[in-house]
């Protein structure tokens, strides 16, 4: 968006399924950081996060065959780089955050989380992520 709109980008608002990669795991972002000398890419923690519920399946059913796992991957809860994970009888994640952000000074910014229908700023996502690692 900003490269098609330029300055004119400035103050745009944008909404994207998930969370912002800076708030993901510690764990995850420092491990990522080290890995590939970079901060993680807008995708890097559900792609991480989907390789490892994809992984735990398979060893439950010890199996690689998508007949056995499948129905096993939509039964776990799984704690990830980006928070809690559990599928809806759907198959959809529950409970799953969007970011709404903006363009502040030619960079994409996250300014508010919605979660469960409530919205937060999001320094209060963070305090509150924080605080339930407590």
């Amino acid at each position: 968006m900003k490269q098609l709109a330029g300055e004119a980008a400035e103050g745009l608002l944008c909404s994207q399924a998930g969370i912002p990669p800076q708030a993901a795991s510690k764990k995850f972002l420092d491990a990522y950081k080290k890995r590939f000398n970079t901060d993680p890419i807008l995708y890097a923690p559900f792609t991480y996060d989907a390789a490892n519920l994809l992984i735990a399946a398979m060893k439950k059913v010890d199996s690689a065959d998508p007949a056995k796992y499948l129905p096993e991957l939509q039964k776990i809860e799984f704690s990830g780089a980006t928070g809690r994970i559990v599928f809806d009888a759907k198959g959809d994640r529950s409970d799953a955050e969007m970011t709404i952000f903006t363009i502040k000074a030619g960079k994409l910014e996250p300014i508010a989380i919605i979660k469960g229908g409530k919205t937060v700023s999001f320094e209060d996502f963070l305090a509150q992520q924080a605080a339930a690692k407590k």
